[in-house]
C-alpha cells in the first residue's frame, strides 16, 4: 500500500528551528544583575546571622552560594569587557583569578573590604566544583558572609562609577567572544 505524500505534508511533522540564545547585553544590564547579586549576598548574609532557624540559615547558604556564583560570572564579563574597551584584553585569559587580578589594576586606591572580598570571591571557584570538601566551603562561605559580604556592592560601585565615567553603559558586552 502507497500513501498519498500530499496525506503526510498535511501533518506538519517538520521539526521546528529553535533558535539559540543570545548571549548579549548592555553593560548597564550586566551592572543591574551584578548589583541584584551584591544586594542579596548582604541581604541574605545578614538574615543568616539574624536568625537561629537552622532552615532559614540553611536556605540563606544556599541563595548567597548562587549569588555568588551569579556575582562572580557577571564580574568577569564586565572586567573582560572593560579589558577589551581598553584596548589591554590578551583573548585568552578568562580565569575569575586573572580577571581579579585585572580589577587591582582597573581601581585606583582599593578598600580592604573590596580586597578581602575578592579573595574570598575565590571560594566560588571551590563551591562549584567540589562537593566532596562542601562543610569546610561552607564554613568559608559563613566567613565571607560574615566578614566581607559588603565587599560585593563596592566591587559593584566601582566597576559601574568606571563604566559610566567611560559612558559604556550602553555598548554591548558579547559572552560569546570569551574564551572557554
Amino acid at each position: 500500500m502507497k500513501l498519498d505524500e500530499s496525506i503526510i505534508n498535511q501533518f506538519d511533522l517538520e521539526p521546528n528551528h529553535v533558535s539559540e540564545p543570545v548571549n548579549v547585553m548592555k553593560a548597564s544590564e550586566v551592572l543591574n544583575f551584578m548589583k541584584e547579586s551584591a544586594d542579596r549576598i548582604v541581604a541574605k548574609s545578614k538574615i543568616y546571622f539574624d536568625s537561629s532557624d537552622a532552615d532559614i540559615q540553611a536556605d540563606c547558604l544556599d541563595i548567597v552560594s548562587v549569588r555568588l556564583n551569579d556575582f562572580a560570572q557577571s564580574f568577569m564579563d564586565i572586567v573582560i569587557f572593560l579589558r577589551k574597551e581598553e584596548g589591554s584584553y590578551n583573548g585568552k585569559s578568562s580565569s575569575l583569578r586573572y580577571c581579579i587580578t585585572s580589577y587591582y589594576t582597573l581601581i585606583n586606591g582599593l578598600q580592604d573590604i573590596e580586597k578581602q572580598f575578592l579573595t574570598e570571591l575565590l571560594l566560588r571557584n571551590e563551591i562549584t566544583h567540589d562537593y566532596f570538601n562542601r562543610e569546610i566551603h561552607l564554613q568559608k562561605l559563613i566567613s565571607l558572609m560574615q566578614n566581607c559580604a559588603e565587599g560585593s556592592v563596592e566591587v559593584y560601585k566601582q566597576l559601574a562609577k568606571i563604566c559610566e565615567d567611560k559612558k559604556l553603559n550602553n555598548r554591548y558586552v558579547d559572552k560569546n567572544s570569551r574564551p572557554n
